[in-house]
């Protein structure tokens, strides 16, 4: 089995570590994987679902145009959302396979502080960097995040992101999603 993943982030690394050994489909198999940045087309911060679905799906068939050979191509990443008055946090994951069918699905929400929402949405910024200046450490996305802070140490990036991939994968084994 291989797979294709769109990252170089240490947290996502160790979340595709566990996500492997979690996931029962892989049992017994060799699992290869390798990581490499694809361009999305699209804004590098999107601010709606259907914006970040369209990044997710644009990576995911950028690798899988380059690597055709390769069983599947993975894009996850986290971004924010508006739901009436509120934003929220969420982790995303898109799956495409060699035949071009794709599952995309998302771990649970978290609302985003009144103060980092108008940071994001009325000024513009990025979340990483407002994490990064609001707890002075640089490199806050490369060691924990959002998840992790505001849920006071209790949810981690790693977490969503397995919850998000044990989500998305079964639609290409599972006997009730195959025709």
């Amino acid at each position: 089995m291989k797979f294709i993943i769109w990252t170089t982030n240490p947290a996502k690394l160790k979340a595709i570590e566990e996500w492997i050994a979690k996931c029962n489909y892989f049992d017994g198999e060799k699992v290869e994987i390798i990581w490499e940045k694809m361009n999305s087309n699209v804004s590098d911060m999107p601010i709606s679902l259907e914006e970040n679905m369209q990044w997710a799906k644009n990576r995911a068939e950028n690798l899988k145009k380059k690597w055709i050979e390769w069983n599947f191509f993975v894009w996850m990443e986290w971004w924010t959302t508006k739901i009436w008055e509120k934003a929220y946090l969420f982790w995303a994951i898109y799956i495409l396979d060699k035949n071009w069918n794709w599952h995309f699905w998302l771990s649970n929400f978290m609302e985003v502080p009144e103060k980092f929402e108008k940071w994001i949405y009325e000024d513009g910024e990025e979340l990483w960097i407002i994490l990064g200046k609001e707890t002075k450490d640089k490199n806050a996305s490369k060691k924990w995040w959002a998840f992790w802070a505001w849920s006071d140490w209790n949810l981690t990036r790693t977490d969503q992101f397995v919850f998000a991939f044990l989500s998305a994968i079964p639609p290409f084994f599972n006997k009730f999603y195959l025709k």
